[in-house]
Order: structure tokens, then C-alpha cells, then sequence
């Protein structure tokens, strides 16, 4: 049951982000080298967060599949779509690779064990459907930004082990997902610095005793790490990231787990500010050089396990 607070927060910050989002968005300018195809069903249900895009490098210098990166948006697990990420994803597509970016159902409406399921739907997309894409399975990369982050680590985890799989309430999908890669990751989903907001974003992430059930034990990041068996992860903040704290610690896991990782921490900007999901943000903006070497970077390790 969620309460009529929980929802007046997130339905205020919300309104917000859409207001902060929009100068942004609407300032941007897109590659006209990419091909872009829209708004494809992954889920064959009409619901609107069931949907996906699909973006190539318009000129290929043959026509073997692509190796594929799949992209989740961030946005509290509350906020969001994927043309919020379609000019950095673009960007990223120019390197060589088929970029899926996804849309998933949103809390409050569901709770994140559902979108868990979408997220492994769209894995499973790609199995069935990327040859008629151009998109070759068998060399797939994750990513995601912000709490896009978290629901991408949550599904890299529950994909490397049927056994986590079932305990989270999916089924892994059988791709093999290479390599991980995270901006700005929100992988703290209670306690913290934010541990007073997320008491209430909580009532929408967890809804129900069979949610508390599957997840509550891997909210303990150390835990999730045990029982998987993640591919390498790449993860990207800077130290005007707010949530900054976030990385760190998975980091800090990750080495204590002995687990393949690479981090950057991107200093303060020379010319605007480095903030969270900078290299989204910013990635509409030509002159954002710093953004756009990040998108580097994330091709580059991509690259490196594709």
C-alpha cells in the first residue's frame, strides 16, 4: 500500500524533473549519421512503456550484425522515457554499435520487481528479434544511468545466474550479457545520506509482501555480488555527482569480491558543471567536450569485451 505522501513525492519530483529536463531536450541536436528505429514493441501489450528504439550507423562498412549496447534511463525508477537518453545513445550508436533504448513501466504503477521482468524482456527481445535488426545477440553490452543503473545492475545479476533469477522472479534470458557499464549509478535503494526520501520511494519500489520477499535480501549490494556472477562493470561519476557515494561503494565491493571493475571520477568541469548523468544531459550539447569523451570511454570499453 502506498501512501497519499508517497505519492504527492513523486508526482512533485516528477514535475520537477520533466521542468529540468526540458531546456535540455529541446536545445539539443541530434546526429544526423545514425539511423533511427522507433517505438518497437518488445512487449506486445500496447502499453506505451513497452517500447524500444533501435539506432545504427547509417553508413556500415559491411553488413555484419552489430554488436548491440542496451540502455536504460534513469529517473528515480519513478521519472523518465527513453528520449531522454536518445542523443547520448546516438552518440554511442556512431561508434559501431546498435544501440537498443528502452522504455519500462514506472513506479508507482508497478514496483520493481515488475520492472526487473521488462528489463529481462528486452534481453529477450534481442534474443528472439535483433537478427532483424541487424543486432547480434552473442555480443551484448548493459548500461544504464542513474537508477537505470541500478535496474541494469539488478538485471546484469539476475541474467549470469539462474538461481538469483528465481529468487528475484525472473528467468534469465539466456543472452550473455559481456559487460556492464553505469553512470551515475543509484544503486542504493534505502538508507544513506538519502535514506529519508528513499523511506518513502520505497512504498513504490517494494509494494507488496511478495515484493519485500524477492528483493529486501539484494538491497545488501555484497550480497547480489556473491550470489552473481557479473560480467565486468564499468562505472562512471565525477566528484559533483550528488549520489557520488553510490559508486563508490559498489566499487568498493566489487574489489573486495575480487570482481573484473574499472571506475572513473570525472574532477570538476573545466567550463560547466560535471553533475549527475553529465554525459547524458550534456550529450545534446556539441561543445560539452568532457561529455562526449565519456561516450568514448563507454564505447571503448564496450568495445574491449564485444
Amino acid at each position: 500500500m502506498i501512501s497519499q505522501e508517497a505519492r504527492d513525492l513523486f508526482a512533485a519530483n516528477v514535475k520537477a524533473m520533466t521542468a529540468g529536463d526540458a531546456p535540455h531536450l529541446a536545445a539539443q541536436t541530434l546526429p544526423d549519421d545514425v539511423d533511427r528505429r522507433k517505438d518497437i514493441a518488445y512487449v506486445d501489450d500496447g502499453d506505451r512503456h513497452h517500447l524500444l528504439d533501435v539506432y545504427t550507423p547509417a553508413k556500415r562498412e559491411s553488413g555484419e550484425p552489430l554488436p548491440v549496447v542496451v540502455d536504460f534511463h534513469g529517473g528515480g525508477l519513478y521519472y523518465g522515457a527513453k528520449e531522454n537518453n536518445e542523443c547520448r545513445d546516438m552518440l554511442l550508436a556512431r561508434h559501431g554499435f546498435a544501440v537498443v533504448n528502452a522504455n519500462y513501466r514506472l513506479v508507482p504503477d508497478v514496483s520493481f520487481p515488475a520492472q526487473l521482468q521488462d528489463a529481462m524482456a528486452v534481453l529477450e527481445w534481442v534474443r528472439d528479434h535483433g537478427a532483424e535488426y541487424g543486432l547480434n545477440a552473442g555480443r551484448v553490452c548493459v548500461t544504464g544511468d542513474s537508477a537505470g543503473g541500478a535496474l541494469a545492475l539488478y538485471l546484469a545479476a539476475a541474467n549470469s545466474s539462474p538461481r538469483l533469477a528465481g529468487a528475484l522472479g525472473v528467468t534469465a534470458s539466456g543472452v550473455d550479457v559481456k559487460a556492464l557499464v553505469v553512470t551515475s549509478g543509484m544503486f542504493r535503494l534505502r538508507g544513506g545520506v538519502h535514506a529519508t526520501a528513499l523511506g518513502y520511494y520505497m512504498e513504490g519500489y517494494l509494494q507488496t509482501p511478495a515484493d519485500h520477499i524477492r528483493i529486501e535480501p539484494y538491497l545488501d549490494l555484497d550480497r547480489l555480488v556473491v550470489d552473481s556472477d557479473l560480467p565486468p562493470v564499468y562505472m562512471i561519476t565525477s566528484v559533483e555527482d550528488f549520489i557520488a557515494d553510490n559508486t563508490y561503494e559498489l566499487a568498493r565491493i566489487l574489489h573486495a569480491r575480487h570482481r573484473d571493475h574499472a571506475m572513473s571520477v570525472w574532477p570538476k568541469g573545466d567550463e560547466r558543471v560535471l553533475g549527475h548523468v553529465f554525459n547524458i544531459v550534456q550529450a545534446g550539447d556539441p561543445d560539452a567536450a568532457e561529455a562526449h569523451r565519456v561516450i568514448g570511454d563507454i564505447a571503448d570499453y564496450c568495445r574491449r569485451y564485444v
